[in-house]
């Protein structure tokens, strides 16, 4: 579905006191919208307050809970008198292709008797939407549904943007959650749920068996006893997904704390460890592909080392027999055979008698002729392969040196991270600092065991799996020995044969799906990156990770400038909604913040056009809508479009103005 923001209203939500609205007109061609801010003024609660509305949570936040700060704006509730209540509000207004919807979030708070403030633990979330020609209200969780239909949460990040947080978007806990959106807007769920259908059914179809067998009984058990364990194994796997994932979402705030703790020696120690850690990462990628490369020359090269012998000798025959002039032989034998069958020489003499008995003695002479022939060809590729066996051991100290090269930088490189472990426990606030790294080893050592967990999972699923496939064929076998049993016998088969189908339907579509998107985020990456040069290419893989690489053909995604992972995280953005059908505003927070100058022209010259069609809204400082930008994105605006955002005195509250 496609929608655009026509209106966005607030009332005491966080510094914005009182009631603000903000109009927005749209045009596809003039599709760019601009408000204006400084540091600290209020744009990425304007941000905040969107994704709230939408999903309940604020994007931009980045505060424990026990911190933050009530989402109610705190003028107006510490001026509560006692026992009395008030509420925060956000209402957005969108226009879609299937008509006006409104989306209204609402929390409530107050002040105790005794005096003390409060906010109520939950908002309330309330959706008017036309249905067959009537607005239609919906609350609850019927809302939750319908705006994840609208746009769903794990893919908000791409539409919702955050400037200066676009790394994040391409670790490996997003990847997955963008892969199971896109599997949720590619309607595979129907897929699963008609797998799950024909599952049950043929249970269903074993217990109704007309003429049963003690053998029969004993596989059906087997079966039972495989599909729970099957079950089983598939319920522990994504529960161990969750909790490596929540395990990394921890990680990544407690590096965050170390790098952005105020402690310049921490934070600069803590820069250097992230550093290294993504160096070892590839360090130990290239060591292991090393390696693989390594055996795979060694299982090629190796029967010939030990052929080498025969190889040399039969290189010595073929000579003397080229030499002598015996190979390759004058007359095909295949030639003088159909002579003697054909009774006659292509000059049309007769071929009888003493003639037709020396053509025979000559025949047996050619018998090998054309093992011959393959004898001479041979001879090349004896002289290419003892070639190769010359070259083995200069190969070999090769790959040795290249892994040992990669080994003794990867034990430098641990080294360092020990030494910086132990300089993060000296000097001033290491109390705090060392409770941060004691939780963040417990975390890294809780993940290695839910690796480990996972990989004898999996190799027990993928155990079970072929058991089960094998004891299902074994039950039709047996079923099939009784007459009474064939209809029931044609009817496993066919929803056995749908369940394959299915199957195979599946991993086409995803990776039709995976192909399409790899393809787009190239392509629109190729066409908004300055340095086409530099980069090679853009891949994705069946996890939905992201890969970008260079030209010398390592992945630099973990490298890349904040100008590239804006670019990259738009290309991704773009290519998304050309795959899912879903047509939602773009809105990015400090969108040109940390980049260049030619990056900044790039951005502001070809992503309107870029996005043509697409509602376009930008959060930016007076630094950022600097003239140069503000001349190029004047074509792509409508009139009206530009707010700015002002403080009062104590620059404790805000209000959007139009310009």
């Amino acid at each position: 579905m496609k929608f655009t923001i026509s209106s966005l209203e607030l009332k005491n939500f966080r510094q914005y006191r009182g009631e603000h609205s903000i109009e927005f007109a749209y045009d596809p061609k003039k599709n760019v919208a601009i408000i204006q801010g400084k540091n600290g003024a209020g744009k990425s609660n304007l941000l905040n307050a969107l994704t709230w509305c939408f999903y309940g949570l604020e994007a931009h936040s980045t505060y424990e809970d026990n911190e933050r700060m009530p989402i109610i704006n705190t003028t107006e509730l510490l001026g509560l008198k006692p026992n009395q209540r008030i509420s925060a509000e956000v209402t957005i207004y969108l226009d879609t292709d299937g008509g006006n919807w409104t989306i209204k979030r609402s929390i409530s708070g107050g002040k105790h008797a005794s005096g003390s403030v409060y906010v109520d633990p939950e908002s309330t979330l309330t959706v008017v939407r036309p249905v067959g020609g009537q607005d239609v209200v919906a609350t609850g969780k019927d809302t939750e549904v319908l705006i994840n239909n609208l746009l769903p949460s794990d893919l908000r990040s791409f539409f919702f943007m955050d400037g200066e947080k676009l790394r994040e978007f391409f670790n490996k806990d997003t990847s997955e959650n963008i892969g199971q959106s896109i599997e949720k807007v590619s309607q595979l769920e129907l897929m699963y749920k008609a797998a799950e259908h024909l599952e049950a059914h043929e249970k269903e179809l074993r217990k109704s068996v007309k003429e049963s067998s003690p053998r029969l009984e004993e596989i059906n058990g087997e079966i039972q006893y495989l599909q729970n364990k099957i079950d089983s194994l598939k319920a522990s796997i994504e529960k161990n997904k969750e909790n490596t994932k929540e395990n990394n979402k921890e990680l990544r705030e407690v590096k965050d704390f170390l790098k952005n703790c105020g402690i310049e020696h921490v934070e600069t120690l803590e820069r250097e460890r992230q550093s290294i850690e993504e160096d070892i990462k590839s360090l130990e990628s290239s060591m292991h592909s090393k390696i693989i490369e390594r055996n795979r020359y060694l299982a090629k090269i190796a029967p010939f080392i030990y052929l080498k012998g025969p190889i040399e000798e039969s290189l010595k025959l073929v000579g003397k027999k080229i030499d002598k002039g015996e190979l390759p032989p004058k007359i095909k034998e295949t030639l003088v055979r159909e002579l003697i069958e054909r009774g006659e020489c292509i000059c049309g003499t007769k071929v009888s008698g003493k003639t037709k008995d020396h053509l025979e003695t000559y025949c047996k002479k050619l018998t090998l002729s054309e093992l011959g022939e393959i004898s001479v060809v041979g001879k090349t590729k004896f002289k290419d392969i003892l070639s190769d066996i010359s070259e083995f051991s200069s190969k070999m100290d090769k790959f040795h040196e290249e892994i040992k090269s990669s080994s003794d930088q990867l034990e430098s490189k641990n080294r360092r991270m020990n030494q910086i472990k132990d300089d993060l426990k000296k000097g001033e606030d290491k109390t705090k600092i060392i409770t941060y790294e004691r939780r963040r080893d417990e975390l890294i050592k809780f993940n290695g065991r839910l690796e480990q967990q996972f990989n004898m999972d999996q190799g027990e699923l993928n155990q079970a799996t072929s058991l089960l496939d094998g004891k299902k064929t074994e039950y039709e076998k047996e079923l099939g020995s009784s007459q009474k049993n064939q209809v029931l016998k044609n009817k496993l088969k066919l929803v056995q044969d749908a369940l394959r189908v299915l199957a195979s339907t599946e991993v086409a579509i995803k990776d039709k799906i995976r192909s399409q998107l790899e393809k787009q985020t190239e392509s629109n990456f190729f066409k908004l990156i300055r340095k086409k040069g530099a980069f090679k290419q853009v891949l994705i893989n069946e996890k939905y990770e992201v890969f970008v690489k260079h030209e010398s053909g390592y992945n630099v995604i973990d490298h890349l400038s904040a100008g590239e992972y804006m670019i990259l995280g738009l290309s991704f953005m773009s290519a998304l909604m050309n795959i899912s059908g879903f047509k939602s505003p773009v809105i990015i927070d400090t969108p040109l913040g940390k980049i260049d100058d030619e990056h900044r022209a790039k951005i502001t010259t070809e992503l309107p056009v870029f996005l043509e069609g697409t509602q376009l809204i930008l959060f930016v400082t007076p630094t950022e809508y600097d003239p140069h930008v503000k001349a190029n994105l004047s074509k792509f605006i409508t009139k009206g479009n530009v707010y700015d955002i002002t403080e009062n005195a104590k620059q404790n509250e805000s209000r959007v103005t139009r310009k």
